[in-house]
């Protein structure tokens, strides 16, 4: 199944649009009309003559081609009494020690050999698809996370739409939200453990060379393994006074008689600079940076409610100033707008768009989002906020609001101090990303990344028609209206063999953030998701 583009950034101010589609990047002039400039795609990934990516494993080898001698069309299981046809013939000798292995050592050998069948196609949690997308003020860095290999990568911008990748660093824990510090100079970058990490935006060369050179290691004796090992690998944090069950005793024990016997191997720290700066002690699915008074700060929300606002200051990141207290469900998308820097947007599983007055932690006024998610999809009780973005258009600052599997985006106009529903955008399917770009001449247009899957049963049916695109642009008329532009020219589509469901997995995470193990007793309702039908 062909993949649609499922993440947009803006490089700096200029018209170039970099979007991500399946495990590749792109990049669009959408100044004077939509181009296509370059590409880039993951080094794991090799493109064959159907424009389809193959996965690799970690030495570079196809996953199809490891049992080159017995190709997938081959690979077939045979009941006791089958005879091998015409076509298996050839391969008889590779799988005769097999077979007589079989017979000898009758059925329990017959079951073992089948759980030890190879998988011919890689699953979805195997592909490195692009998950997060950033870029420097200036537009001349990208940022970007494939979620498979918990990899970032950091490209340089030419400003013509080229990219050059400088570096790739594999972090400890897969990044659910990242972010570029107010200097420009770090990357933020936040985890589901509830880690904030900060790295150089370019590394070091000594440290890209102490990475990419393997040191050489003396091969340990066996007598001097158990003592090396026992005196480097960390004890346990538990000891014997502080369990308090027989069966954690027991767990203790085994630990300590492993470390004992030198089979504790001591975990390997990446070997790039990357400082922890402040934790939760939830999972972390939002990260934004702001300023006020000349001094940046780092707000970030987690999966149990919380905004925290810290000082950007990276000594001093950890310094907590306060709170944004007052969602009822997980948070997932936070913004602060650039025209109005003393206020944060936030939303997640709530059924309300909050508006806050970061600074002091108060929370100014709320905008219904699930009302008008109803007059979309009408039998859905609860949204799942995906992404908040804000512009600025005739001295006025609107928030743009993406909604996951609700076929619709939510323009606000910001006033004073509330949040005012201004349009609703109807498109041809659930919106993944957007992004807000300066046409020439100063006039913006509004890149919408979309599902290819066919919404149905809508009141504009004859604008849900099933396409190949994926991603429209929309501008302005004279009312400030959004209206639809034209579409963006597709490229080689990747077919990575995904099935409907295992795109979904990949395309919608967050839904899954919600505790419904808790709220679907508290409010007996089901999301978007379960009203319609994919």
């Amino acid at each position: 199944m062909s993949v649609p583009f499922q993440c947009l950034c803006r490089l700096g101010q200029s018209s170039i649009l970099s979007a991500a589609k399946g495990t590749s990047i792109h990049t669009f002039d959408l100044g004077s009309g939509p181009l296509h400039l370059s590409s880039w795609a993951h080094p794991l990934t090799k493109q064959d003559g159907t424009s389809n990516p193959q996965p690799t494993s970690q030495d570079g080898r196809d996953l199809n081609e490891q049992d080159s001698e017995q190709p997938p069309s081959k690979k077939r299981r045979l009941n006791p009494d089958e005879k091998p046809n015409e076509e298996g013939k050839a391969n008889q000798d590779e799988t005769g020690a097999v077979k007589e292995a079989e017979d000898a050592n009758g059925k329990k050998k017959k079951k073992k050999e089948k759980k030890q069948k190879p998988e011919s196609r890689a699953r979805p949690a195997e592909l490195p698809f692009v998950i997060l997308l950033t870029a420097t003020e200036d537009g001349s860095h990208l940022v970007a996370v494939t979620g498979q290999d918990k990899t970032l990568w950091v490209f340089e911008h030419d400003g013509s739409g080229g990219l050059k990748e400088l570096s790739h660093r594999v972090m400890p824990k897969r990044p659910s939200s990242i972010s570029i510090s107010a200097d420009g100079k770090n990357i933020l970058s936040a985890d589901k453990f509830g880690d904030v990490y900060a790295l150089p935006l370019i590394p070091p060369a000594s440290t890209e060379a102490a990475a990419d050179t393997p040191t050489p290691t003396p091969t340990p004796t066996p007598s001097s393994v158990s003592a090396t090992t026992a005196t480097s690998a960390s004890k346990p944090a538990a000891s014997r006074f502080t369990v308090h069950s027989k069966r954690n005793l027991r767990a203790l024990e085994e630990q300590e008689r492993m470390i004992a016997n030198g089979k504790v191997v001591p975990k390997e720290n990446p070997k790039f600079e990357h400082e922890p700066v402040l934790g939760h002690v939830s999972m972390l699915t939002a990260l934004a940076t702001a300023g006020s008074d000349g001094r940046p700060y780092i707000i970030t929300g987690d999966r149990d409610e919380h905004i925290r606002v810290s000082r950007g200051a990276l000594p001093q990141a950890h310094v907590v100033e306060n709170f944004c207290l007052g969602h009822g469900s997980f948070l997932n998308a936070l913004c602060v707008p650039a025209s109005r820097p003393e206020i944060l947007l936030s939303g997640g599983g709530d059924d309300e768009l909050f508006l806050w007055d970061w600074k002091a932690g108060r929370l100014i006024d709320k905008a219904d989002v699930l009302g008008h998610a109803k007059r979309v999809v009408l039998d859905t009780s609860r949204v799942a906020v995906s992404h908040i973005y804000s512009y600025g258009a005739e001295g006025h600052c609107y928030v743009v609001v993406i909604c996951e599997l609700v076929p619709a985006i939510f323009i606000f106009q910001l006033q004073q101090d509330t949040l005012e529903h201004v349009q609703t955008l109807d498109l041809a399917s659930y919106p993944l990303d957007a992004a807000i770009v300066a046409k020439t001449g100063g006039s913006l247009r509004l890149a919408v990344a979309v599902d290819s899957l066919k919404y149905p049963g809508t009141e504009a049916e004859e604008q849900r028609q099933v396409t190949t695109q994926s991603l429209f642009l929309f501008e302005r008329d004279e009312s400030g209206q959004w209206v639809r532009a034209e579409s963006v020219p597709d490229v080689a589509s990747e077919d990575l063999g995904l099935t409907r469901e295992e795109l979904d997995t990949i395309l919608y995470p967050v839904e899954k953030l919600r505790k419904t193990e808790f709220e679907d007793d508290a409010e007996g309702g089901g999301s978007a998701r379960d009203s319609v039908a994919l």
